[in-house]
């Protein structure tokens, strides 16, 4: 399949188109992005990265400018549609970051594709036991209409989701934009996400290196010493002052953590 070499443009897979913007020309970096959000969360630090990797960001299925497939997905199916991307793409080997559920695809990534997955950067990585997926999938419903499209958040709540520390007018336009325009998904990915057994993949990754990033005031982050304790290889570093999305609240010490790990 010809595929052109532009900045941005689309992948065929067997689920659907995925959208990508690819900058810079070295090793294969792919940027996989939280849930409800799309690549406009790696716009702070792609240029920096792109000086020494080719990087990839993609819009997962359902969000962004991807395709929105026909039926639900698990963690496991954007798994494929993303190995699909890489056939195409020839992206054989490269080191794969992911934020949040992206951290969670970034996981199954390297689990199930083992050869495909050199360094891995899990960001903000949610982590609970599988019995409590039916409690966490109640306690969203509230964040949903009745035709279960998401509500638009407050400055409020995304302080207290703890998804920026400093929550900024312009950080709530865009989570709200990306959001709107994922639709149904941002519900369809939440279930995904609340069923996915993250605890039964951590053994099975195999990556030459991977690091454990968390924001100090992510919600989130006490899982970090249970990700390092399973996985082989990792590190765990907090980057203070921001939340669950460090890349755009300190794209600057996101940068040059990441450029450490990745040399």
């Amino acid at each position: 399949m010809f595929v052109r070499r532009n900045l941005t443009d689309f992948v065929e897979t067997r689920a659907g188109s995925l959208y990508f913007e690819k900058s810079g020309k070295g090793f294969p970096l792919v940027l996989l992005h939280p849930l409800g959000m799309s690549t406009w969360v790696w716009e702070a630090i792609r240029g920096g990265l792109s000086e020494q990797f080719t990087v990839y960001a993609f819009d997962m299925l359902g969000h962004g400018k991807s395709d929105k497939p026909k039926h639900e997905f698990s963690i496991s199916d954007y798994a494929e549609s993303l190995d699909d991307a890489c056939q195409v793409l020839n992206i054989h080997r490269a080191h794969f970051i992911g934020n949040s559920v992206g951290a969670c695809l970034a996981i199954e990534m390297a689990s199930r594709y083992p050869d495909r997955v050199d360094k891995l950067v899990l960001v903000g990585c949610p982590v609970w036991n599988i019995s409590e997926s039916e409690e966490r999938i109640k306690a969203f419903q509230f964040d949903f209409d009745d035709a279960g499209l998401p509500k638009p958040r407050t400055l409020q709540e995304l302080k207290e989701k703890s998804t920026f520390a400093n929550p900024t007018e312009q950080l709530l336009l865009s989570v709200n934009q990306s959001r709107l325009q994922a639709g149904i998904w941002v519900k369809n990915l939440s279930t995904a996400l609340a069923y996915y057994d993250v605890y039964s993949k951590l053994n099975l990754v195999n990556a030459s290196k991977t690091l454990i990033l968390y924001g100090e005031a992510d919600r989130l982050l006490p899982a970090a010493p249970i990700l390092k304790h399973n996985i082989i290889r990792s590190l765990s570093i907090t980057i203070p002052g921001v939340g669950h999305v460090p890349q755009v609240e300190n794209p600057g010490a996101f940068t040059n953590i990441l450029n450490e790990f990745l040399q």
